[in-house]
């Protein structure tokens, strides 16, 4: 596993709205969204259009050293009431085992203790264990679901809701970046 060191967010910009396009489109991640139809380019500009507009929107890249590995999306961020949804995937499959471990930890450290908010939550269809349990990892709760919610493949799927508050994360990121601390030592050990 990496060292945390190694990463770090930037804001999406328009010189690399290309490859987020690919990998919006990429089977690995679009299954798993709400919406799995191709985005067309021109919808991608226009998903781009609205969240340069729209101050309740915010999207970072994760980079492991130099090279861009993710996207952060969040959205709906409400100042008055410090909350906010978010969204993540892993677009670039070679990145070094742990990533998605470490870009949830940057990312809600950075809406927790940047943005100052104070509950982030997502939404994740039933079926997407890998995600219910990367969330239940980084101390997400399920706070519900919105049944048969979403047509996959023919059928209909549940949304689990889950959220987690800031002071969750704040006794929890400490044991997290212990976990990758001490899987980085492992490897340098080598």
């Amino acid at each position: 596993m990496a060292a945390i060191k190694d990463y770090r967010l930037e804001n999406l910009d328009e010189k690399r709205l290309l490859l987020v396009w690919e990998w919006r489109n990429a089977d690995h991640i679009r299954r798993f969204m709400n919406h799995d139809d191709l985005i067309p380019l021109e919808n991608h500009y226009r998903w781009w259009e609205a969240v340069v507009r729209d101050a309740s929107k915010q999207v970072k890249l994760c980079f492991y050293q130099e090279q861009p590995i993710g996207l952060i999306n969040f959205t709906q961020i409400d100042h008055r009431n410090q909350t906010c949804d978010w969204g993540l995937y892993i677009g670039d499959r070679s990145s070094p085992s742990g990533s998605g471990k470490i870009m949830g930890i940057l990312a809600l450290d950075y809406i927790f203790k940047e943005r100052q908010l104070r509950k982030v939550c997502a939404q994740i269809l039933d079926f997407n264990g890998r995600s219910l349990s990367y969330h239940q990892r980084l101390g997400f709760t399920e706070e519900g679901r919105l049944r048969q919610q979403i047509v996959k493949n023919n059928t209909y799927a549940d949304l689990v809701l889950m959220s987690i508050f800031q002071e969750q994360w704040e006794n929890h990121s400490s044991l997290l970046k212990e976990e990758v601390m001490r899987a980085n030592e492992r490897n340098s050990d080598r």
